[in-house]
């Protein structure tokens, strides 16, 4: 009896949309195993598309290896006063899943798409944490990152075959996971900063910037205040109900009203948060209950 019960919750779970038959391997997870803290925490994805290679970056270490080591330049990068808040399995491993989506990816966004929808009807919708995912695919892009979910793409020309690039790129996009560049940090520009900074464009350099990173521009949010990096600060702020806020106040909140007006920090009041530009910010929590299906069309 407790072999049939066995053979159909196995026939049942790799009949799942979510997963096949060849994607079933020793020391994989498929699904957010149990936290050993209820503290806000960056959950780990390796993402394939329908047609992707899996390389096993999820289980052979290289990609624990990698994200391990670029928490260390985080420390290094906040003159060795914090890093981030990585989630963790009971067995002390770095808690990665494994994802596969079931359409081919695009070369377009992928935030606020389809692969951002995709992961939260699998579960990864916890407010409390950003879910970010490297995924094997070739994309235009290193990387993009909102509030809520990330990816850095393994097979961009950015990143392939070089892993200080792949750290680096993935610096960068957590730091959009953190809310910036905000409306109000100095040298704004189309959410990057002037720099020099790794979140330039322009003015790349290999520090965060004294204009994210402990600065004195009062009324605006400071990286080291994010509730996602440890020792957590005295005055934290989390990120997604502010975003989503202001992507409510932009016109771009997916359902009408995400109910977060009431979570805006009082101590955040600089005068460019009174007027919030048409479309300037977006926010994809709860994609997964507002989307249509015609939303992601361009996915096959």
């Amino acid at each position: 009896m407790k072999k049939l019960l066995l053979l159909l919750f196995s026939i049942l779970f790799l009949s799942s949309p979510s997963v096949f038959a060849q994607d079933e391997k020793l020391g994989r997870f498929f699904n957010d195993q149990p936290d050993v803290s209820d503290d806000y925490q960056i959950h780990f994805i390796y993402m394939l598309d329908k047609e992707g290679q899996d390389n096993e970056w999820d289980i052979n270490g290289e990609m624990e290896k990698e994200l391990l080591e670029l928490n260390e330049e985080m420390f290094k990068l906040t003159g060795k006063k914090q890093k981030y808040k990585f989630d963790f399995r009971e067995d002390g491993k770095l808690d990665i899943s494994f994802v596969r989506l079931d359409k081919k990816g695009t070369k377009k966004g992928w935030n606020n798409s389809y692969p951002d929808y995709f992961i939260q009807k699998l579960g990864f919708n916890n407010p409390q944490k950003l879910y970010y995912s490297w995924v094997d695919f070739r994309h235009p892009d290193g990387g993009q990152m909102g509030v809520h979910s990330g990816y850095t793409f393994i097979l961009s020309d950015y990143n392939i075959g070089k892993k200080e690039q792949r750290i680096r790129i993935t610096l960068h996009e957590l730091l959009h996971g953190q809310g910036f560049a905000w409306a109000c940090t100095e040298g704004k520009q189309r959410g990057h900063v002037v720099g020099p900074s790794i979140l330039s464009n322009n003015n790349w350099s290999y520090k965060l910037g004294n204009m994210i990173y402990e600065h004195d521009n009062t009324g605006c949010p400071d990286l080291k205040d994010s509730v996602y990096l440890t020792p957590t600060s005295d005055e934290p702020y989390d990120p997604l109900p502010m975003v989503c806020h202001l992507a409510e106040r932009a016109g771009r909140a997916h359902g009408g009203t995400y109910g977060f007006e009431s979570q805006w920090p009082e101590k955040y009041n600089h005068k460019k948060f009174k007027q919030i530009e048409n479309r300037s910010y977006w926010c994809t929590y709860k994609l997964a209950e507002f989307a249509k299906d015609n939303w992601f069309r361009d996915w096959k």
